[in-house]
């Protein structure tokens, strides 16, 4: 990495989430260079310690931990913890008794879901882990080869994680000295990429790094109008990627595409290697339990479950990502012992077609929601089904108190008219519970339309293909 990004720059620049950074760092490759039998047992320190502080500090576990019996010593990382999952309704509906004690609400960090599988939530972080999860990543990033200084185009579908109107001074630190150039975009048509191209043919960009929708539209555009440039490292994160869209991507670009992995909740916690055989799950960072759901034609499938090893602030212990995911059934050619995902089956997100060929990509709706969702009293899941070109179909559940109902009703469809630049024709269904797909997943958002005669259309919608139906998960 660049000494003087790591040790000078960021630090000084960004001390709220890379203060300490280079001995952060350290403390990462000091861990990928020790023996399997080392990091085995850092992990199993790890875990027992934040089991240890979950049980002395906060009082949902507490009450959790004695009702299962279980204490923090009894803990194995070879084996399932014997407790119950954490699901979003925890987080939902006791915030203040899963904060930790030993802080102070403001020494936390608030943030929240992005909500593609139920409403929103919002939870905490303490700084320290968030300075860790930070370090984490850039680590994870030098996998491939993508180094902080290295010139980076981000093609990025949440504008709440890039600068929306960013001062010069923010603009000269990103653009000039990171050179990390932003491209954000809620609704992905040709003006918005070859906005993209425009960027990507000036910038001449060393990484992509983008959202696997948006990634897999943009190789569709540059395919059709051509490119003189070619990066060396293309990153997807924050969706699956077909195999058909992993083809294009590459073919377009000539690399192969690295996938991440992470979530709001816990991080980014796992990368491809340079061998691309699967996602790798860091243990330095998280202690990862796979629980079989049944098969798909990809193989089993297992819920993905993440006790995350950094965040003190707020513990996610057990929890449930909602995502589904099949096991590769051989160790990587990298050598590393880490756990391995062959495949992310959930977290496909289809998008709202638009009459012009355009796509609001179902990412783009989850954050929506998720600026939204936190205020909401009644509303608990929502799915939206496109019926045609002009018309969503709104499956909602509720919860207990359901008084708020119809107001934030009407506030989630002015919201999505406004994302559209058009009001649509909405029909609303109550449901008791949105129901998930094969694959084990919920998906926000369902297109039911035959894809346009668009190439990019196309790109962007899963696609279809039988698959057996699977045990629920349970509730």
């Amino acid at each position: 990495m660049s000494i003087f990004h790591t040790h000078m720059l960021l630090p000084l620049a960004e001390p709220e989430r890379h203060a300490g950074l280079p001995a952060r760092l350290r403390a990462i490759r000091r861990f990928e260079r020790s023996s399997d039998k080392v990091q085995r047992a850092a992990q199993q320190q790890r875990l027992q310690r934040i089991l240890d502080h979950a049980y002395n500090t906060v009082p949902f576990y507490r009450q959790r931990f004695d009702d299962a019996g279980f204490r923090p010593s009894d803990a194995r990382v070879d084996r399932p913890l014997p407790l119950p999952v954490l699901k979003r309704d925890d987080l939902r509906d006791g915030v203040s008794a899963l904060l930790s004690s030993s802080y102070r609400l403001q020494d936390l960090r608030r943030a929240g879901s992005s909500g593609t599988t139920s409403t929103p939530i919002q939870f905490y972080r303490d700084i320290e882990g968030l300075r860790n999860k930070t370090a984490l990543q850039l680590q994870l990033n030098s996998w491939s080869g993508y180094k902080p200084g290295d010139s980076v185009l981000m093609l990025w579908g949440a504008h709440r994680d890039l600068a929306m109107q960013p001062s010069w001074r923010w603009r000269f630190y990103e653009e000039t000295l990171m050179r990390c150039t932003p491209a954000p975009s809620g609704i992905i048509n040709d003006e918005i990429l070859e906005r993209f191209r425009e960027r990507y043919e000036t910038r001449r960009p060393k990484v992509l790094y983008a959202y696997s929708t948006v990634l897999a539209a943009f190789a569709a555009f540059m395919q059709r109008r051509g490119m003189t440039h070619r990066p060396t490292t293309v990153i997807a994160t924050a969706e699956v990627m077909n195999d058909e869209n992993r083809k294009l991507v590459e073919s377009v670009f000539g690399v192969p595409v690295t996938m991440h992995y992470g979530s709001r909740e816990v991080g980014m916690v796992a990368a491809e290697c340079l061998d691309h055989e699967g996602l790798h799950f860091h243990p330095w960072s998280s202690y990862v339990e796979f629980d079989p759901i049944g098969d798909t034609p990809d193989g089993p499938a297992y819920r993905l479950l993440i006790t995350d090893l950094l965040n003190y602030g707020q513990p996610f212990i057990r929890y449930d990502t909602g995502d589904c995911v099949t096991l590769s059934m051989q160790s990587c050619s990298c050598g590393r012992w880490f756990p391995m995902v062959s495949k992310i089956l959930g977290r496909v997100c289809e998008g709202i077609i638009l009459a012009d060929g355009g796509i609001v990509p179902g990412i783009t709706l989850g954050t929506q929601m998720a600026q939204m969702g936190h205020t909401f009293r009644s509303i608990a899941q929502v799915q939206f089904v496109q019926k045609s070109l002009h018309h969503i179909h709104l499956r909602y559940a509720v919860k207990e108190d359901s008084t708020a109902k119809q107001p934030e009703l009407d506030s989630i469809r002015t919201a999505i008219d406004a994302l559209m630049n058009q009001p649509m024709h909405w029909s609303l269904e109550q449901v008791a519970d949105i129901p998930r797909e094969r694959s084990g997943k919920i998906r926000l958002c369902v297109s039911e339309i035959p894809p346009p005669d668009s190439i990019l259309a196309n790109t962007l919608l899963t696609p279809k293909r039988p698959e057996p139906q699977l045990p629920e998960l349970a509730s």
